[in-house]
């Protein structure tokens, strides 16, 4: 298999024809659900997914189900590693050999420099046309670029900083989740973990060793220790046309970063934590050995059902969510609908990528995908209740919580990843792992941002 920057290209779903059913050819080509043409020549289409994600499961379903309509296509998918998808990934996609629909994370330098260098196809013609901007409903005003223009569709809702918890460990521990499964302080799950301990059990696992884990948790506590202007500042400022109102090293940003130093500092986490990867840590959970784990709602379609099915894993997770920065002040959890996918401009096949991807995000490809292969929350908000039902209880349980308990978006969702989560993640890992104060992680998060006020992304 051919590697680069951390891609490796295989072949997972190849389902082809050297020619339509009768009644499908017209003249040579079919007519699209848009009144557009596409050829009914053979043709293959590249798509690439994270390794280890859920689109690893969604798109396979996606595409039986396309190539089933258009038995003239065939398509390979190529894997990209979590740590190439925000950086050297974008190497791949502006270069000629491209895939045709491409991972452009919304919060990484990948999407952010595509866009800016007109490197994606405009995909107006699914927000608009095919109404997904209307069917997401406002989350979709963020895909819409200042061009007017839309270069990528997300594949699911992932919510984040879902603390997963063991009934089992926490039951032989003694030790009980908050009823309205939300930790009101910061001493409240240092007293849980500190039973678990007790017990022989880890506390909190966490992919300490990855690039997001410890920022997701400041994402989760910033909103409790700024103000609602300060937040929205921080989503904007790092744009030098935005008045820079809230700084890194302003009262409240620094608050967040103490929190989650007490935190560690307090050994709630796994001997060796900033060591593990998430997978790693998702293994020590499932093998009932911690009583928490830092996750996704999308990890109960992934690594809770496959670990479930092997029967390494023995008991049906609970959930809750983390303490805020001031006590009786709790977090909620984070949307993020940043995986998402483009058509780079070296694609070779840009109107069957497109045709895809409008697939990939109607009502169908949602439930078929993302629903039933994924068990993730879609997307669209038109989907049928029926169809939502099929949704694994765990992540409806995780529904009902959003309903009740309205989300807020988290600061390294929102804002590129050269500013943010590529900048902060290193520098909370350091001052985990004691070389760093909050003070200094402040410091230089304000110094990342003055300078790409100055000089630009």
């Amino acid at each position: 298999m051919q590697k680069v920057f951390g891609i490796t290209r295989k072949r997972v779903a190849v389902i082809s024809a050297l020619s339509l059913a009768a009644g499908m050819l017209i003249a040579g080509s079919l007519q699209t659900s848009a009144n557009a043409t596409l050829s009914s020549s053979p043709v293959k289409l590249v798509v690439q997914y994270e390794t280890g994600s859920s689109g690893q499961v969604i798109w396979p379903a996606v595409a039986s189900a396309f190539t089933k309509k258009y038995p003239n296509v065939t398509i390979e998918f190529a894997t990209v590693t979590n740590a190439a998808k925000a950086g050297p990934n974008l190497q791949v996609l502006i270069a000629d050999g491209a895939p045709d629909i491409g991972l452009v994370p919304l919060n990484s330098s990948v999407y952010t420099n595509m866009v800016a260098g007109k490197q994606l196809v405009d995909l107006s013609e699914i927000f608009e046309k095919a109404k997904l901007s209307s069917r997401m409903g406002p989350p979709a005003v963020a895909f819409k670029q200042s061009d007017g223009n839309y270069y990528a569709v997300p594949q699911a809702v992932q919510y984040y900083n879902v603390l997963w918890a063991n009934p089992v460990a926490l039951k032989a521990s003694k030790a009980f989740l908050p009823r309205t499964k939300k930790f009101e302080s910061i001493d409240s799950l240092i007293a849980l973990t500190n039973r678990c301990k007790k017990a022989g059990y880890e506390g909190l696992a966490i992919g300490g060793n990855s690039t997001f884990a410890v920022s997701w948790m400041l994402d989760a506590m910033l909103p409790t220790a700024v103000s609602t202007s300060e937040l929205d500042n921080m989503f904007k400022n790092f744009r030098a046309t935005t008045p820079l109102t809230a700084n890194y090293t302003d009262p409240g940003f620094l608050r967040a970063l103490t929190a989650l130093q007490t935190l560690g500092k307090a050994d709630i986490y796994q001997k060796g934590f900033l060591g593990q990867t998430p997978a790693q840590a998702q293994a020590l959970f499932a093998a009932g050995k911690s009583c928490l784990y830092l996750g996704i709602s999308g990890d109960v379609g992934t690594f809770i059902k496959a670990a479930t099915a092997a029967g390494t894993m023995n008991f049906t997770p609970d959930f809750a969510t983390l303490p805020g920065v001031i006590a009786g002040t709790p977090s909620t959890l984070t949307p993020y609908y940043g995986t998402a996918y483009g058509v780079p401009q070296k694609s070779k096949n840009q109107a069957w990528a497109i045709e895809l991807l409008k697939y990939f995000a109607s009502d169908e490809g949602q439930t078929i995908g993302t629903i039933k292969a994924g068990g993730a929350v879609p997307i669209s908000t038109t989907i049928k209740k029926a169809n939502l039902e099929l949704l694994p209880p765990l992540v409806k349980s995780v529904m009902d919580f959003v309903k009740k308990n309205p989300v807020k978006s988290g600061w390294t969702s929102e804002v590129p990843g050269s500013v943010s989560q590529a900048v902060i993640n290193p520098l909370i890992q350091q001052m985990l792992g004691g070389s760093l104060t909050p003070a200094e992680v402040a410091q230089k998060q304000q110094d990342r941002i003055l300078e790409v006020r100055k000089n630009g992304l």
